[in-house]
């Protein structure tokens, strides 16, 4: 009787080092192939990913704490990588960037990226993500022009759902299958992506909208709240865009640095009222980019009508 031989399954965690090393081992081990950063450094790092690797893709089932990837051009030249990652979020809230386009990600939302570009991604907070990276051959054939995806959330239709299921499923299921069987049911995933992105990747790289201008920038001040020099002066060059066209993205609001301003002080809200176990005011500040403890606290009373201390003990 001949033995099935099904796609084999690689488990990968932090479980098995010193809280202590945690982080540093995950970023040898599982992101050995970007640059890795803590995101919230006071915050214990946890991780763990359930790989399916199959001669048509691989998929992955991450748990992770809040961290940012950079894939630079020198990790481009260096393996060689042309496979594209398409990326459902779970759980958890983060920002990408690739070329000329960026967004915002929450739950549900599905991005897509290429490994033979630049690329930053992450999430600030504890994230629950399931990714199947692809041959770029298969993702044309099925899907559709790389280019035009790259970068950008796909917006919600009904079909999403249905997606997020089918996808969740072929996770949890792809241990059983042949490689014959992987195939087939990875040909349905991306049938049912190419089904969801009908109509949504018709923009140029060359020919950025304001709403496009305005989501990259969004999602440039996410991967950036943490750094205290950064600021609206920095986002032109950062970007290659204009002051103007910035500026005009955000026509309506109180403007790029209350954006940013507000940015981080409701990253702070939310890290002081998960209320993790050793969650300091002065570490919380200091990650989100401030560096007064006493305009912080001013700052915080003005948006929120209370003082960081009441959202830590609770008292809200």
């Amino acid at each position: 009787m001949s033995v099935r031989e099904t796609v084999p399954i690689v488990i990968q965690t932090t479980d098995t080092v010193e809280q202590k090393r945690a982080f540093d081992y995950w970023r040898s081990t599982a992101l050995a192939r970007v640059d890795a950063t803590m995101l919230a450094p006071d915050v214990p790092f946890t991780a763990g990913r359930r790989l399916a690797v199959s001669t048509h893709g691989v998929v992955l089932h991450t748990l992770s704490g809040p961290i940012g990837v950079e894939r630079t051009a020198h990790h481009v030249r260096q393996d060689g990588r042309d496979d594209i990652a398409i990326a459902f979020l779970v759980q958890g809230g983060g920002f990408v960037e690739q070329g000329n386009s960026g967004a915002l990600l929450s739950a549900g939302d599905i991005t897509v990226h290429a490994m033979d570009q630049p690329f930053a991604i992450g999430s600030r907070d504890a994230y629950e993500e399931i990714r199947l990276q692809v041959p770029r051959a298969a993702f044309l054939a099925q899907v559709g022009n790389v280019p035009a995806f790259i970068g950008r959330k796909l917006r919600a239709t009904p079909l999403s759902g249905l997606f997020a299921t089918y996808l969740r499923s072929f996770s949890e299921t792809v241990g059983g299958m042949t490689e014959a069987e992987a195939g087939i049911a990875l040909e349905g995933v991306l049938h049912l992506l190419r089904a969801l992105a009908d109509g949504q990747g018709d923009q140029g790289d060359n020919d950025l909208s304001g709403e496009a201008v305005r989501s990259l920038a969004l999602a440039h001040i996410e991967r950036r709240l943490h750094d205290p020099a950064f600021g609206p002066e920095s986002l032109p060059a950062a970007l290659r865009v204009s002051r103007s066209r910035l500026y005009a993205a955000f026509t309506g609001d109180e403007g790029v640095a209350a954006k940013i301003r507000d940015a981080r002080l409701d990253r702070a809200y939310r890290r002081l009222r998960s209320r993790t176990n050793g969650t300091r005011i002065g570490s919380v500040m200091a990650n989100c980019g401030f560096t007064d403890a006493a305009a912080f606290s001013r700052a915080f009373r003005r948006r929120f009508g209370m003082a960081p201390r009441d959202v830590l003990e609770g008292r809200f």
